[in-house]
């Protein structure tokens, strides 16, 4: 008969820790309260995040001063939940995260653009192209056109672009860091520029919307740039040099999930950016073929503005428990907002590339190869507030990458002229980006 005492007590025992070990591993919504609730959250510190009473209405009653329904729990429990308090990246708004990754996006659409509209025009010019030509060409992500010299000796141009891409790096919970997002940018170049003999002078607006989904704190980011510059460039019969500057402000809205009680947090900033590019290029043709390499650098510099994260009250219905620790008249539903520091950015690239084309009359395919090794601010993600013994994945350090494409341009008849492309960015960590463009060219 003790012996089967002694076993119940034990078996008690066993099931008091497993369900006490479970409150707390799920402590995450335990009560669904925020992670910033003013008056238990993880901002008040130790006594707030490392102590907490853990609802256990199935263990043996304890007194607790509040309820026997309640037992405290050590380092592992929170009011908040776990994921409040162990979460670093799943707790940092996307502007700490992806906007490395933004600028560089941007300076490489409107650099894109420049650069295109730049071979064009000496293309335009070397064809003999009259007063009121017409032409279009391919970008890497777009399509572009251009009415060359039809006011006064001026040209007016176009750019189009779009492009999809991904941070695939591990995503496995809000405790283990990651920054995982996919997303896509569409972006638009208008130009004016004028030749002095063999110079060529422009002027540039471009937009940049970027709409990306970041997975690694359950949100959204999206940031619209608008951008205005001067571009210069000079050709000999084999040397190309090009050189451009400008300057731009931006909105950014932001949202991601408190992790304590599922609400959405909202925040919106603006940015100041900068960027300027230079490129020198050579071109050798023999009978069919022609081949162009070339050198060039890129930068974009983003300063983002500080701002408020905007966290959800509460909601008293909401709030789990047994109306002992939270209760609807003594409930504290009022949450403290996150203060998001200003921060700056910077992406720059220095690309060697080639371009091989053959032409084979009505149709001129080619091949365009590049390596880009490049210099991004690398995300920075929120110190967490307590620590566990999970290893942490760091943000992506972006190094080098290639991008490699490829198409055919071809003649529809003695003035339409077309083409398609098609290429991807590869051998950058962690990352996937994919183009297709197309073009037509109207000559007359």
């Amino acid at each position: 008969m003790k012996l089967l005492r002694i076993l119940s007590a034990t078996l008690v025992a066993i099931f008091m820790f497993v369900t006490l070990t479970l409150n707390v591993a799920n402590a995450a919504g335990t009560y669904k309260i925020s992670c910033k609730n003013d008056a238990y959250g993880m901002q008040l510190g130790s006594d707030y995040t490392s102590v907490a009473y853990v609802y256990a209405a199935l263990t043996v009653q304890q007194a607790t001063g509040l309820s026997g329904q309640y037992t405290i729990q050590g380092i592992a429990g929170s009011y908040v939940g776990n994921d409040c308090i162990y979460a670093g990246s799943a707790d940092t708004n996307g502007t700490a995260v992806v906007a490395g990754d933004v600028a560089r996006l941007a300076v490489s659409a409107i650099i894109g653009a420049v650069s295109n509209r730049i071979d064009m025009a000496y293309a335009a010019n070397n064809s003999g192209a009259s007063a009121t030509g017409l032409s279009f060409t391919t970008q890497s992500d777009g399509l572009t056109m251009s009415a060359n010299k039809i006011v006064g000796g001026l040209s007016f141009w176009a750019d189009f672009g779009n492009s999809d891409f991904n941070n695939e790096q591990t995503y496995t919970n809000v405790r283990l860091d990651s920054m995982q997002f996919d997303g896509d940018a569409s972006s638009y170049s208008l130009g004016v520029d004028k030749t002095f003999g063999k110079a060529l002078v422009g002027l540039v607006i471009s937009n940049l919307d970027t709409d990306i989904v970041t997975k690694f704190n359950s949100g959204t980011y999206k940031q619209q740039i608008d951008t205005y510059g001067i571009y210069l460039a000079y050709r000999t019969s084999i040397i190309q040099i090009d050189l451009g500057t400008g300057t731009g402000d931006s909105t950014i809205s932001t949202t991601r999930i408190d992790l304590g009680n599922d609400s959405t947090i909202n925040g919106k900033t603006t940015a100041d950016m900068e960027y300027s590019n230079a490129r020198i290029s050579a071109n050798f043709t023999r009978g069919r073929f022609s081949l162009v390499p070339s050198v060039s650098y890129r930068t974009m510099s983003m300063d983002i503005a500080a701002f408020t994260d905007d966290r959800a009250n509460d909601i008293a219905a909401n709030i789990s428990g047994d109306q002992f620790l939270f209760t609807t008249g003594d409930a504290q539903v009022t949450v403290t907002d996150d203060s998001i520091a200003a921060r700056s950015v910077e992406s720059e690239t220095m690309s060697v590339g080639v371009k091989l084309s053959v032409n084979l009359g009505k149709v001129v395919p080619y091949i365009d190869v590049s390596y880009d090794s490049e210099d991004t601010t690398r995300a920075a993600y929120k110190s967490e507030v307590g620590t566990d013994d999970l290893v942490e994945v760091l943000g992506t350090d972006y190094e080098s990458s290639m991008k490699v494409g490829g198409g055919i341009n071809f003649m529809l008849g003695s003035h339409l002229k077309g083409g398609i492309r098609a290429g991807s960015t590869t051998g950058r960590d962690d990352w996937v980006e994919n183009y297709v463009a197309g073009s037509i060219s109207l000559g007359f």
